[in-house]
């Protein structure tokens, strides 16, 4: 009779590791029996369409962007950004922010007089909201 073993030299599969949860209550809301409206106990979320400066400072630098351009008005390899702001809701039909976010995402649209097409990488894989933020900083520079 011969008899045979299989199975002896399993792998031991590690389980994962059990998430553990932390849920954060909802806000209490309360409704006025006077007029019908609510009342939140927390202050009001600020308005995200305007982007947040500060974020998009960060994401300035963190993508590079001082290596050619500087926050004043001096030239480094693309032109400086002091009043890019002003200056971007002259040069085209567009209005400032959508000048500015064509810039980022196609900087081959719009190329300044006296600088070179095709530089400047495009960045079209930050989101909507990064290139608000980062419009946002960019209005702070005057």
């Amino acid at each position: 009779m011969l008899l045979v073993l299989v199975g002896c030299n399993e792998k031991q599969i590690p389980t994962q590791v059990p998430v553990e949860f932390h849920p954060t209550p909802a806000d209490v809301v309360e409704r006025s029996k006077e007029t019908g409206t609510t009342a939140s106990n927390t202050e009001a979320v600020p308005d995200k369409s305007t982007g947040d400066a500060i974020a998009g400072e960060q994401l300035f630098s963190d993508n590079g962007c001082t290596a050619c351009h500087s926050t004043g008005e001096e030239t480094i390899i693309g032109p400086g950004l002091a009043g890019i702001y002003v200056r971007a809701g002259e040069r085209t039909s567009l209005d400032a922010e959508a000048y500015i976010e064509e810039s980022i995402r196609e900087p081959g649209a719009f190329v300044v007089d006296g600088f070179t097409a095709g530089l400047m990488p495009a960045f079209d894989d930050l989101t909507a909201s990064e290139i608000t933020d980062m419009v946002a900083y960019l209005k702070t520079l005057n």
